[in-house]
């Protein structure tokens, strides 16, 4: 594994130096292991915690040594692929949230038609089940793309996920996996991925059930203090390491579980300078396509200068239905993929690369077991309550739901 140079941190520290709240204790970088020590910084939302915040449960945590914690299954925060920059990819993450209608279908099939720019793009869906077209999800894993778990039910009462039991967690992570293989016929091995809900989840609980659970890796934990340089997805075997932009953040320690930091964009504009988890929540809004290329190119470089950290592009598809903005969105896709070391792939793909590094020019996507088709299309119609869900499979008797995965028992706690 590679550590950031002594000249990376310093710069790094330098910065934060400029933006750091008084009397909040700056991250220290450990020059012998190679990582940046986080004790004395939490952060929920955009506001920093009191300065008597208790670090004694962090003291415990044990360091991560990067001569034991080595690549495929164990990566230390801070730690760089063993790839000199000039070979390393530049990878590009675009992922869509929530579920995937006949309402954003054709934005997506616009971004991933073959041929539309110099290298294919491969897209991250994190799926939640109101409203999914299953036979839509069933026609984009089918093409390479990666279908990813958001969830059954994505309930807008935050509180529900922060305060959420396991066992709330196991049947909404759990219960969207069988979904997704049952009514899309994806193999369970391959929906390995998850984002929470408007990523706020319960700490030590989400992360547990994850690591229980089987999943490979999560998506939705912030990062704003580790920006420049951008951090890589590591593994949570030491315990969490960046910041914590949203609480409750784990505490624990969860052996070959990795995260894929959701590294902050910067908006640049005369009203300021404002900071989003995703690319669509940033304001003032891009409302022309060349200040949308401008807001995305000026946050890629930043990853494509220092480090290579994979940039993300995490949003949701109705931020392109403006025309201009979708204009310059396809804009700045071009221009970058004309790059021979830039690539936009799925997120999974990211952390097998990190798993297993190459030079940028002997990269390629990993192998993936054979899709079943839709042989037959299935519109299920429910009266209790009023749905209409397509999938790949036979219509269960019941709607699916939260409880009920297989449809086999009337859904119960259904929000009307």
């Amino acid at each position: 594994m590679l550590l950031p140079s002594s000249t990376d941190h310093l710069v790094a520290r330098r910065r934060l130096q400029a933006i750091w709240k008084p009397g909040i204790r700056l991250p220290a970088f450990d020059t012998k292991l190679g990582y940046w020590a986080t004790k004395g910084h939490r952060e929920s939302s955009t506001t920093f915690a009191d300065d008597d915040y208790d670090y004694s449960e962090e003291d415990k945590k044990p360091s991560c040594d990067p001569s034991t914690c080595r690549p495929p299954n164990c990566s230390c925060f801070g730690a760089l692929p063993d790839i000199p920059l000039d070979s390393r990819p530049q990878f590009v993450m675009v992922t869509f949230d929530d579920a995937m209608t006949v309402a954003n279908v054709d934005t997506y099939k616009q971004i991933v038609r073959k041929g539309r720019f110099q290298k294919d793009v491969k897209v991250t869906f994190f799926v939640s089940h109101e409203y999914n077209d299953y036979t839509i999800t069933q026609s984009f894993y089918s093409e390479g793309h990666e279908i990813a778990v958001h969830t059954i039910s994505h309930e807008s009462n935050t509180d529900l996920w922060r305060y959420g039991t396991p066992e709330r967690w196991k049947r909404e992570t759990v219960g969207m996996r069988t979904m997704l293989s049952t009514y899309a016929g994806i193999p369970k091995v391959e929906l390995a991925g998850h984002r929470a809900p408007f990523l706020q989840t319960a700490g030590d609980v989400t992360f547990e059930v994850l690591k229980k659970e089987g999943f490979f890796y999560d998506s939705s934990m912030p990062s704003r203090n580790y920006m420049d340089p951008p951090i890589w997805p590591y593994t949570l075997d030491y315990g969490y390491s960046q910041d914590c932009q949203i609480e409750p953040c784990p505490n624990g320690r969860f052996e070959g579980l990795w995260e894929v930091p959701m590294v902050q964009y910067h908006r640049f504009s005369r009203e300021g300078d404002f900071y989003c988890s995703m690319l669509d929540a940033c304001t003032p809004q891009p409302v022309t396509a060349s200040d949308t290329k401008d807001y995305l190119m000026k946050n890629f470089l930043r990853h494509y200068r220092s480090n290579k950290a994979p940039f993300p592009v995490f949003l949701h598809e109705a931020w392109l239905r403006e025309k201009e903005r979708l204009l310059g969105f396809m804009q700045f896709l071009e221009e970058i993929l004309q790059k021979p070391d830039v690539f936009a792939v799925t997120v999974r793909d990211v952390v097998e690369y990190v798993r297993r590094p190459v030079p940028y020019q002997r990269f390629t996507e990993r192998d993936r077991p054979e899709p079943r088709s839709c042989k037959k299309v299935e519109t299920c119609s429910y009266k209790e309550p009023l749905r209409i869900m397509r999938s790949c499979s036979p219509c269960p008797e019941y709607y699916p739901w939260v409880g009920t995965p297989l449809g086999k028992i009337p859904p119960k706690d259904f929000p009307n």
